[in-house]
């Protein structure tokens, strides 16, 4: 849980959650401040309507929008953007409840700004890149929010309405991030799940310090699962090599126990006596021990083990082969 702290950062309550990577992420977005006007109210636009503002009658002083926020930070921001966008009057709670602090605002709309807060999402949307970004980064302070990447990558908008999801997929698609839709518990959630389109709409919402941890922590991902294919894939090797030689000297150990190993020729006894001293080792290491290629050991102890399978004495081919 977090309070208002001295200058306005956010505080950690003793025995409160720490700040995860989504938090950190809002915390550097709303540390942003849009330089053009339009950039300015199309922000302030997505906070408000990813966050499900609502205009509230103000008697003759006209409407106001009215924030409910959870974030410390980013109620600061739309104070400070309606302050820059009109010189908007705000006021400003913040209420503590056993859980969260919960922040409420109330911005006095000008006249001529109060159609912009009751348009449908499809006339919402700008039409200038510029406008687009600013209005998906207030999108994702209202209603976004990205898992840390040390886990799955997820980062999500849970959508006020149907229509405000399809036109973030619209804008995260156009802007070349390849974004989902899906119905989740009644409502409608805006997801990318991969790891470039995270970083790309991350980079695009100007989360430039979030993008660098991101990325820092996908190579440490990606070297991390390569060493474990690796070494999955070396005792994979390694237990089938030990395995093999181990039934290789059992084979090895009837023929002796059955009086059999001595009446075979040199070579075989020769391959027996090594295989036998030496079970862990691969065919390719038992081969350059004994000065032999890899094929001739591999026929002998084939051979080994097809007459520890036989009943009887060692036949006479067996003993002219080796």
């Amino acid at each position: 849980m977090y309070r208002l702290g001295r200058g306005g950062e956010d505080r950690l309550i003793p025995g409160g959650d720490p700040i995860s990577f989504s938090a950190d992420v809002k915390n550097e977005l709303a540390g942003l401040l849009p330089a053009r006007p339009c950039c300015q109210l199309s922000e302030l636009l997505g906070i408000y309507f990813g966050s499900r503002g609502r205009l509230l009658r103000r008697g003759s002083d006209g409407q106001a929008a009215y924030f409910s926020l959870l974030r410390n930070a980013v109620a600061r921001k739309v104070v400070r953007l309606g302050r820059t966008v009109g010189h908007m009057e705000a006021k400003y709670q913040a209420v503590k409840t056993k859980k969260r602090m919960a922040f409420f605002i109330e911005l006095s709309l000008p006249q001529g700004l109060q159609p912009a807060f009751t348009q449908a999402a499809v006339r919402a949307m700008p039409d200038a890149a510029c406008d687009r970004k600013a209005m998906l980064r207030g999108l994702f302070l209202g209603c976004g929010s990205v898992n840390a990447p040390s886990s799955r990558y997820h980062l999500e908008f849970v959508a006020p309405t149907e229509s405000w999801a399809n036109v973030i997929s619209t804008m995260a698609n156009e802007a070349g991030v390849p974004a989902g839709i899906m119905e989740r518990g009644g409502q409608h959630v805006v997801y990318v799940k991969e790891g470039d389109g995270i970083v790309r709409l991350l980079s695009l919402m100007g989360a430039s310090r979030a993008v660098m941890e991101f990325e820092n922590v996908r190579v440490v991902r990606s070297v991390s699962g390569q060493v474990n294919r690796r070494l999955n894939f070396e005792t994979a090797n390694i237990g089938k090599a030990i395995g093999s030689g181990l039934r290789q000297a059992a084979a090895i150990e009837r023929l002796e126990s059955a009086g059999r190993l001595d009446s075979l020729p040199a070579a075989l006894r020769e391959m027996a006596k090594w295989r036998a001293a030496y079970p862990e080792l691969n065919l390719a290491e038992l081969a350059d021990r004994m000065k032999l290629s890899k094929s001739a050991v591999n026929h002998r102890l084939r051979r080994l083990q097809q007459m520890s399978g036989a009943a009887g004495p060692a036949p006479d081919h067996a003993r002219r082969s080796a």
